[in-house]
């Protein structure tokens, strides 16, 4: 959880990582590039890095809950951060979560619910005629912000520190590697898309005192798909 001291705290910090100086000689930290955030108990982050994006934008969010739980007192937390994002982010245009538990979404107020598109793992990856992965990106006409919670991912194929879904790591990095060759082609002129991809943060370690599980595995699990997804973003 986060109040309002902890988050000055937190947006201080990201600014010494990359910042650009304003107009009236403030400094503002950059949300674009690619983030790595910890595990999902500090997912809230996600919502700090937003708050800097300046321009209409949509937000993707693969997640396994659907972390709009509105909080008892005025703090940030991973378990409402997009309801944050929805109600103090002037920018943010349309949100679409990929992969949250239909109980948990079905916990969340109508009026919320809503404002936001929630998409079963099967709506968004499928298999092409050659067995490879399809990937049906959502519908937007906004640039785009991804935020990954691994606990997406299912727990034999990879261990954070939350109950996980039933998507499949590769289909994950597939997304990535879509949204980031669609931005391309958008932006280089070769189509008619609109598709420019602003940001990236992934949460989603494993933690540090987690039980019943092989951490030092778990850990080295985590690392070689982080290390996948900044190879696909530098490499294409």
């Amino acid at each position: 959880m986060c109040d309002d001291e902890a988050k000055e705290k937190i947006q201080k910090a990201i600014s010494k990582c990359g910042s650009v100086q304003q107009e009236d000689d403030s400094s503002s930290f950059l949300p674009y590039g690619f983030h790595y955030i910890d595990n999902g108990n500090y997912h809230y982050v996600s919502s700090i890095y937003l708050s800097q994006v300046k321009e209409p934008f949509s937000l993707i969010v693969l997640d396994h809950h659907p972390d709009m739980q509105r909080p008892m007192f005025d703090i940030l937390s991973c378990g409402g951060w997009i309801v944050d994002v929805l109600d103090n982010n002037e920018f943010v245009r349309d949100v679409h979560v990929i992969g949250a538990d239909k109980k948990l979404i079905d916990e969340i107020p109508d009026a919320d619910k809503a404002k936001v598109r929630f998409y079963d793992i099967e709506d968004v990856f499928g298999k092409e005629p050659d067995g490879s992965i399809k990937v049906s990106l959502p519908d937007s006409s906004f640039p785009i912000y991804l935020s990954i919670d691994k606990d997406v991912i299912k727990k034999d194929e990879l261990v954070t520190n939350w109950d996980q879904g039933e998507a499949e790591a590769e289909q994950v990095l597939e997304l990535v590697r879509t949204l980031k060759t669609e931005s391309i082609v958008a932006c280089s002129g070769l189509n008619e898309g609109n598709l420019r991809l602003l940001g990236i943060d992934i949460c989603g370690e494993c933690a540090i005192d987690q039980e019943g599980v092989d951490l030092g595995q778990a850990i080295v699990g985590n690392d070689v798909f982080n290390k996948k997804i900044l190879e696909i973003l530098r490499d294409g």
